[in-house]
C-alpha cells in the first residue's frame, strides 16, 4: 500500500494507492488521519482510496469512530466499483461520507 498526504489551503487529501490489506497498512492509515488532523483541526479530510477493492474491518471501524465520535469532517472518495458496492451494501455509504471517485 502506498500513502500520500497533500495539505491543500482548503483541505487535507490522503490517497491510497494498492490494496490495504495488512495490520501495519491499517496502522498507517490511522497514524495519517491522526497527524492530518492534530495539524489542521480546521480542514476537512478527503480521503482517495483509488486501487484496492477490500478494506479490512479494523479501518471502517476506526473511520466509523473518528466520523461520529470524533466529529472529524472526513469524506471517503472510492474508485473501485466492488469496493464502493461492498460499503453499500453493508450500508455505510451515509455513515462513511462515502463518495464514488470518478
Amino acid at each position: 500500500m502506498k500513502l500520500t498526504t497533500l495539505d491543500n489551503s482548503d483541505k487535507i487529501k490522503i490517497v491510497i494507492e494498492e490494496n490495504i490489506k495488512s495490520l501495519s497498512d491499517n496502522d498507517v492509515i490511522k497514524v495519517a488521519i491522526e497527524n492530518a488532523w492534530n495539524k489542521n483541526i480546521d480542514k476537512p479530510i478527503e480521503i482517495y482510496i483509488k486501487d484496492s477493492f477490500i478494506i479490512t474491518s479494523s479501518v471502517i471501524g476506526f473511520l466509523i469512530k473518528f466520523i461520529k465520535k470524533d466529529k472529524i469532517p472526513i469524506t471517503l472518495y472510492i474508485n473501485n466499483d466492488e469496493l464502493y458496492e461492498m460499503m453499500d451494501d453493508m450500508n455505510l455509504i451515509e455513515t462513511l461520507n462515502i463518495k464514488k471517485d470518478i
